[in-house]
């Protein structure tokens, strides 16, 4: 098995990395937002006491857009073109290649996710008091970017064609962008409404939870992460299960 795992993480590592057009939604999109908005207010984007707040929106993002681009998009082009069923044929087990996929995915937003706070330390420099945190988002990328996987495997089981899934890559990246802008409110009914039902708030909680942006994280938002990373990790699972390996695109 772990054999098997290393030689498909290999492949998709090779196929990730000749798609360099993923990039350009992951890193370029929210980098060069970044850049606009920093010239735009001299320098100092979003004011320095708000700038942690502000990078964890942009981490989101990447983790969310990798995911759905790299990963779950991948897989649904894979099933497209057929190369899902054949690869499963050759694995023996269809979860293996989603296993794989996902563990090359995670080095990959991690990558972006680094760059883009090198990009951030070069244009503000007043930036490097966040290192510490950006560190300690790091390590928790590891953790947050499986759970949110799982919340988006909901997607291989509907039957759309890719260019469905393009419009809906669009929405999520200016739904993205609009909720960088969005002031965190710990317990508030909607923070907790929106962490539930939108991965994007629940990295944000999650963040400023664990990094303690706040000055003490209460019960209710500690178990309110746990069960909800439960709830997305044990449902994600279904789908990887029972995903169809055929095209749905030859059954219009």
């Amino acid at each position: 098995m772990w054999r098997k795992l290393k030689i498909l993480s290999r492949f998709e590592l090779r196929q990730t990395w000749d798609d360099k057009g993923i990039l350009f939604y992951t890193l370029i999109c929210p980098s060069i937002y970044f850049v606009i908005v920093t010239f735009s207010s001299g320098g100092h984007p979003f004011g320095l006491h708000n700038l942690a707040y502000q990078l964890l929106g942009y981490w989101a993002y990447i983790i969310l857009v990798g995911v759905l681009n790299g990963f779950q998009f991948v897989l649904i082009g894979m099933r497209e073109n057929n190369f899902l069923k054949m690869f499963t044929i050759i694995a023996g087990d269809k979860r293996l290649i989603f296993y794989s996929n996902l563990l090359v995915q995670v080095v990959f937003v991690q990558i972006e996710v680094v760059l883009f706070d090198l990009i951030v330390l070069i244009l503000n420099p007043a930036s490097l008091s966040l290192v510490p945190m950006m560190v300690g988002g790091f390590l928790l990328n590891f953790i947050l970017i499986p759970i949110v996987a799982g919340f988006s495997n909901f997607i291989l089981l509907l039957p759309l064609k890719m260019n469905v899934m393009s419009l809906l890559m669009m929405g999520y990246i200016f739904l993205g962008m609009l909720l960088i802008n969005l002031p965190y409110q710990q317990n508030s009914l909607l923070n907790i409404v929106l962490t539930i039902l939108s991965p994007f708030s629940y990295l944000i909680n999650f963040y400023v939870n664990a990094l303690r942006l706040i000055s003490q994280p209460t019960l209710l938002n500690v178990a309110l992460l746990g069960i909800v990373a439960l709830v997305y990790l044990t449902v994600g699972y279904y789908p990887v299960r029972h995903m169809k390996l055929q095209s749905y695109t030859s059954r219009y």
